[in-house]
């Protein structure tokens, strides 16, 4: 296991989210100026509370998006900057990842549950409850299993598609304590093979793991003190990090070098989770506007 620890006087932060599968067309992020566009108000009439949005997905032309506060899943047409549909769920979303086959899933933590959804023709619909064991928050999915990120206990776990665990791993080799607050998972491939990133603010530690949940690196990043959403483009991963003013960087996970992408100066606050499309090369960060979030959209053109 290769293990970083990086010490900068800048403070740069992961880009979180759910995003597609889609892999960047070799751009070089950390020599990109991202331009911002017009934003993607995603609130509703129907909202009892203000958006609260923590994890994204890029679809063909749409974003997937997880409203923890009015339990809900909600579709948006990033062109319009307009809401397509809505979906009520029957608690509060966490987690939210891609499935093969027009669909999705969400984690409702406070129901030890993971709802899948159909995502076709521009409408949701709810599909199977999964019922697991614990609080379940980040989500990805790998080879037929869900990539599940649980508290207490606080462990990475793949799950099947009836809610058994077939791994799980809560220690690295030397019986280390690897995870307290897994957060936010993502997985993509590298070279042939899936990899799975999880940040954890709990142990403010980016963690590198094979599909048979084996670590193969640690990035303990000061900067990051409060790492959340994630998503990768080639040996580059994009970090948020969260809280009242809110950061965006590039992990260089071959060297650990961070380079800032948005930084306090953009005024993000309560940034939790980031998509990208690498197809248009345009990144999506969530931004509290003081009332509800929107999407901000951001070009790397």
């Amino acid at each position: 296991m290769l293990v970083f620890n990086i010490t900068t006087k800048q403070q740069y932060f992961i880009f979180t989210g759910l995003t597609s599968t889609q892999q960047s067309p070799n751009i070089d992020f950390t020599k990109v100026k991202l331009s911002r566009m017009a934003d993607i108000m995603i609130y509703s009439a129907t909202d009892r509370h203000g958006c609260y949005i923590t994890d994204m997905a890029v679809l063909p032309g749409d974003l997937l998006l997880a409203d923890r506060d009015n339990k809900s899943v909600k579709l948006a047409d990033p062109v319009s900057g307009q809401l397509l549909d809505l979906l009520q769920l029957p608690g509060s979303p966490h987690g939210l990842c891609l499935l093969p086959g027009d669909r999705a899933a969400v984690t409702i933590p406070v129901m030890s549950m993971i709802q899948t959804i159909s995502v076709t023709m521009k409408k949701l619909s709810l599909q199977d409850v999964i019922n697991i064991k614990g609080a379940c928050y980040g989500i990805d999915y790998v080879h037929d299993y869900f990539v599940v990120g649980f508290y207490k206990p606080a462990m990475l776990a793949l799950i099947d598609k009836k809610g058994i665990i077939y791994k799980s791993i809560t220690t690295d080799s030397i019986n280390h304590t690897l995870f307290k607050q897994p957060n936010y998972i993502f997985v993509t491939t590298e070279n042939t093979s899936k990899v799975i990133y999880v940040s954890d603010r709990g142990t403010r530690t980016i963690t590198r793991l094979n599909e048979e949940l084996q670590v193969l690196q640690s990035f303990a990043v000061p900067s990051l003190q409060n790492s959340r959403g994630l998503a990768s483009a080639g040996g580059q991963l994009f970090v948020v990090n969260g809280g009242s003013l809110s950061t965006l960087s590039v992990l260089d996970v071959t060297t650990g070098q961070v380079t800032p992408l948005l930084g306090r100066e953009e005024d993000l606050r309560f940034t939790f989770c980031v998509a990208v499309s690498h197809t248009l090369r345009i990144v999506y960060v969530n931004d509290w506007s003081g009332y509800y979030d929107i999407i901000r959209q951001y070009t790397t053109k």
